[in-house]
């Protein structure tokens, strides 16, 4: 049975494998569900931004304010062109940007920051843009508004795993 979706992402026709540009784009105009689907993980994406960047409280700020919405954004471009041309570019984008955390993880080591926190709040970024293409709004605001929850209350959530051992 498949669920019930707020949005339902657009979907062009493919004729004979080849992906009908003007199918989507009628006298010039962009489908305004794929500008909300971006708006919504620049925001999205933009929220978990700012918190990272606050909270880097060095010069150094691996990723941020505006690295953040662009990974969500990407997932809505790898989601809707799985959707539009070939299947293959969703796991394509997951191998690209779960490598890509996994790079900024060792680079975080490697310049002795401790945490892999920002790789993968940087990783579920990008799958919030999935979820936001594929229609599931609602989840993908439940799971932007979670991330962000557990960045910020970074230090109480520590200071409650130190006072569990007494």
């Amino acid at each position: 049975m498949k669920r019930k979706v707020l949005f339902d992402s657009y979907q062009p026709k493919v004729k004979n494998n080849q992906f009908q540009l003007l199918d989507y784009m009628e006298l010039g105009t962009i489908d305004l569900v794929f500008v909300l689907h971006i708006l919504l993980a620049v925001g999205m994406g933009g929220l978990i931004g700012l918190e990272r960047e606050h909270e880097e409280k060095k010069p150094r700020v691996i990723a941020g304010v505006r690295t953040f919405p662009l990974t969500s954004m990407s997932g809505v471009l790898f989601s809707f062109l799985s959707a539009s041309v070939d299947l293959r570019f969703i796991e394509v984008g997951v191998l690209i940007f779960g490598g890509f955390s996994l790079l900024l993880a060792y680079l975080k080591y490697e310049i002795k920051t401790i945490g892999i926190t920002t790789p993968v709040a940087l990783f579920i970024t990008f799958l919030i843009g999935i979820l936001i293409q594929q229609g599931f709004i609602l989840e993908a605001g439940f799971v932007t508004i979670t991330v962000t929850v557990l960045l910020i209350t970074k230090e109480r959530l520590h200071r409650i795993a130190r006072n569990l051992g007494r």
